[in-house]
């Protein structure tokens, strides 16, 4: 694995022994060094695809266990009281075998290499000259036994200074802590370095670097301290160190040569009347959360250990509870108490009920409202939205501001001239109470009364940041189109009466080149299902359909579960569980594993296989359950709530891109199907065509959404539902997007949270992906410069969306557009992009014939690889910059070198 090196600044490395529940802050820096008991093996496998490498910690001088094993109770000299840890006798061969045991069972889990920390603990019990000879001996044993094992481990040693000079190899790096700042774990208390100490310790790491060998410096400055760690930082840089600058306890993310960006959004609900797919957290905040970069970390609020929250990797907090629930959660207000200021809080359909709390808010209970009330100000906050209904018959509690810092942006009066703050900005956030921001309809929909973007961007003021996205590829809005088997044996209205199924492969998917992922039910088709008699035939069609170049295979289940969270009560089963099936009680690993196996053995062409499995009914699995189809290489999609058209398009039904767990992510359906557009096929058999209308207002003036088509079998019953299908694929096809299949999009929206931002110490971006190709930089951070490690961008409705070449971006940008040759857009996935000044190397992957389109040119030649078309340029209007545009009929990998000329 090659690490960048960013404008001569080593690799950024972190040290971090807290829990891990997800590695995007981790994966921002080049190194990182964890407890290897905290950290799972697809975390490791995470980190690896961003290009971090990821070192265990293992304590070569001390056992840290409470209780030593047999084996090792006569080899510990004494106890190390400040960590209540046992100091080993080095020369012992039983600790020498346990070491190297478990740094084998380390190296196993996929490590690239392991930091020794205690190398130095032998001092604390060899006294005299002849005992430390023979720890070091014994120490020199040890080291030199772990850089030849089998897995040759990369070594970090923490000092050791004593041996380095007496072993046969260098380690790839020494460690030093508290050389200007430290920490005592006994007091918790941070402290300056005396200065004698700070000048011994530097000689030693001189000899250190004199070796050529990398110094890491540790020090310790707490994270709520952020612009001092980052001064500490650059004077260790400065003076030859890698630093790294973090809390006493390294539970936090500390600075390096990188600064992470804290892009967690903290957002409560409460558990005794939501989950956490149905809080409002999820439902509501976490689509406008994610849409500008950051990631909704949704809690339960009864659950939360508030003594142990880090609140420096939150960017905000959002709390959407019920005003009794401050009261049965006791310790919910006092920590409010103590962060408000440090990070901002949006509070949600109810505020605290602790006085002292309240007033140092500034807002006050100025007692209720009754009989008709009217809006007084904020008109141009409700203007366009459903209004406001307060019921004449019930009070309604007032609230006002008594501070001058805090301002009132929505208010309302009743009769009597009782007026009342709906919403509050304040320099600690802001809050919105009921009956906003959301209001619950007669036919039980809801809406939002409010623009939730507008509402997070006036309170919680989320800085703005590259934002990873899941919408675009190679510049261009990705277009999916995806089927769920439903149907299949039912008959078309046609002549001859065909499967709906055939009545598709005949007018869809083999009239349309677009790549189509189709799935099937077992259970409908299957000899295991409910029409045996029937089954050669539909499983004849579905061969036909899967062996068609365009077409990816997917399942759609065996019984097709109508419920996967067996933990909701439904109170109304209109179809039951699932398929009526003789004799079938539901089970997962058959739902998932077995009929995955039925279509790759009975149903695949050779050379394809099931991708990913469509989640059924509610779509709504359980992290256990997704975890089945990971395991099984199975990705998966389907589920969450988006559908708008004109005239019903309140954001409450556009649902965020995933459900993210720490175990497994469930990709939601970008959009929902035709049963949405049809009312559930009791009207409008062509009304799925309004899908159009559905993905124009969630491109523009935003691009929430892809352009996903997503139908059933069913959809080819009618010739009105095929009309209407037709017509949004004739609409599709003539968008610039880049079209994938549903499967190399779920690829990407699975890794939408796991993408880290920094910043250097310098200034400039750092974007950090795992899986993730495209970068929307609002249009308030400007352009990208020409040294920007991107292959280009292109203009977008809200913003520019930029082209991502490697794992790891360098960014800066510049208010002004610079002149320079880039990649605009290109209609398929992009594999190589090398520009060497006017000449550039390319590879895209592209299941349409290819348009790629450069701006910044003057004129472009072809120098070798695959023939294209090469278009004179033209003069774009919006961008007032010269383009080519480089069309050829192939699909496929199409590649070539090009030597264009800058305009």
């Amino acid at each position: 694995m090659t690490l960048p090196v960013l404008a001569s600044q080593p690799p950024s490395i972190a040290f971090y022994y807290n829990q891990i529940d997800s590695v995007r802050e981790l994966m921002n820096y080049d190194r990182v060094v964890v407890t290897p008991g905290l950290i799972t093996e697809k975390q490791i496998d995470t980190l690896h695809k961003a290009n971090t490498r990821v070192y265990a910690y293992l304590s070569a001088g001390e056992y840290d266990g409470a209780t030593l094993p047999p084996s090792l109770q006569t080899h510990s000299p004494l106890i190390n009281t400040n960590w209540q840890s046992h100091v080993m006798d080095l020369t012992a061969p039983a600790w020498q075998n346990y070491l190297l045991g478990e740094a084998a069972s380390i190296m196993e889990k996929g490590f690239d290499g392991m930091f020794l920390d205690t190398l130095d603990s032998y001092t604390l019990f060899a006294i005299t000259h002849s005992q430390r000879q023979k720890q070091e001996e014994g120490l020199v044993s040890i080291l030199t036994a772990l850089h030849n094992a089998p897995s040759q481990p990369t070594l970090i040693f923490n000092r050791g200074f004593d041996v380095l000079t007496k072993l046969p190899f260098k380690p790839a790096a020494v460690v030093a802590e508290s050389l200007y700042h430290q920490y005592d774990p006994k007091d918790k208390r941070y402290q300056t370095v005396p200065s004698q100490d700070t000048t011994w310790l530097t000689q030693r790491l001189n000899e250190v670097k004199a070796l050529d060998i990398e110094v890491i410096v540790i020090d310790y400055i707490p994270g709520s301290e952020r612009t001092k760690q980052i001064a500490a930082a650059q004077r260790l840089l400065k003076e030859g160190y890698t630093p790294y600058v973090s809390d006493g306890m390294l539970y936090e993310f500390g600075v390096s040569t990188v600064v992470p960006v804290a892009k967690r959004v903290l957002g409560f609900y409460d558990g005794q009347m939501d989950s956490f797919t149905t809080s409002q957290c999820h439902r509501m905040l976490a689509m406008p959360i994610e849409y500008n970069g950051y990631v909704p970390d949704c809690v339960d609020i009864r659950t939360t250990d508030f003594s142990r929250l880090d609140i420096t990797r939150y960017a905000g907090i959002a709390l959407w509870v019920e005003e009794q629930t401050y009261q049965q959660v006791p310790t919910v207000q006092p920590w409010l108490h103590r962060i408000l200021g440090q990070r901002p809080i949006l509070f949600i359909n109810a505020l605290p009920n602790d006085q002292g709390l309240l007033n140092k808010l500034g807002i006050q209970s100025v007692g209720e409202m009754t009989g008709n009330i009217t809006q007084k100000t904020g008109k141009n906050w409700t203007k366009n939205h459903y209004p406001a209904t307060f019921s004449q018959f019930e009070p309604h509690q007032a609230w006002a501001p008594n501070q001058l810092a805090v301002s009132s942006l929505i208010s309302f009066a009743d009769e009597h001239g009782k007026e009342a703050t709906m919403l509050f900005k304040a320099p600690w956030g802001g809050a919105i109470v009921s009956p906003f921001p959301v209001l619950s309809l007669a036919n039980d929909t809801e809406t939002w009364i409010v623009d939730p973007f507008r509402l997070l961007d006036e309170t919680l003021q989320l800085p703005s940041i590259p934002a990873a996205d899941a919408t675009t590829e190679s510049g261009l809005r990705i277009l999916t189109a995806h089927i769920d088997g439903d149907g299949f044996p039912s008959k078309g209205w046609f002549p001859g009466k065909p499967y709906t199924a055939k009545v598709l492969l005949d007018h869809v998917f083999s009239h349309y080149p677009l790549p189509q992922t189709v799935s099937i039910i077992e259970g409908e088709i299957g000899k295991r299902g409910l029409y045996p008699e029937q089954s050669p035939a539909m499983e004849r069609i579905a061969r036909d359909i899967f062996k068609l170049p365009n077409v990816e295979i997917a399942s759609h289940t065996f019984s097709h579960p109508f419920f996967w969270d067996h933990s909701k009560v439904i109170k109304k089963k209109q179809y039951g569980d699932h398929l009526p099936i003789p004799g079938y009680t539901v089970d997962y690993n058959n739902e998932i594993i077995t009929t995955a196996n039925y279509i790759n053995n009975q149903l695949a062409p050779k050379g394809k296989k099931v991708e990913l499995i469509l989640w059924s009914g509610k779509a709504d699995p359980t992290e256990r359950i997704l975890k089945i189809a990971e395991e099984a290489n199975l990705l998966n999609v389907n589920g969450g709530n988006t559908y708008v058209v004109r005239g019903k398009n309140s954001f409450t039904q556009v649902s965020a891109t995933i459900v993210w767990y720490p175990d497994a992510v469930q990709v939601y359906a970008p959009v929902l199907n035709e049963n949405l557009y049809t009312n559930l096929w009791t009207e409008h058999h062509d009304g799925y065509g309004r899908a159009v209308e559905t993905f124009e207002i969630l491109g523009s003036p935003r691009r929430l959404k892809t352009i996903s088509i997503y139908y059933h079998m069913y959809s080819g019953a009618y010739p009105a539902s095929l009309n209407g299908l037709k017509n949004v694929y004739d609409w599709a096809m003539k968008q610039p997007t880049t079209p994938l299949y549903l499967s190399e999009y779920a690829k990407r929206a699975r890794t939408l949270y796991e993408t880290g931002i920094a910043k250097t110490l310098n200034g400039d971006w750092l974007i950090t992906s795992s899986g993730v190709k495209s970068i929307r930089l609002p249009n308030e951070l400007g352009y990208p410069t020409t040294t920007s490690q991107i292959a280009g961008w292109n203009k977008g409705p809200d913003g520019r969306y930029l082209i991502l070449t490697s794992p790891r971006t360098r960014l800066t940008t510049s208010q002004q557009q610079e002149k320079g040759i880039r990649l605009q857009s290109v209609n398929g996935q992009l594999l190589k992009w090398e520009q060497q000044g006017n000449t550039i190397s390319w590879s895209v992957y592209s299941h349409m014939p290819l348009t790629m389109t450069l701006a910044g040119v003057s004129q472009c030649q072809r120098q070798s690889g695959d023939r294209v078309t090469i278009r004179r340029t033209v003069e774009q209007r919006q961008l007032r910059e010269p383009i080519a545009i480089i069309t050829t009929n192939k699909t496929g990998v199409i590649s070539g070198t090009l030597r264009c000329s800058a305009s």
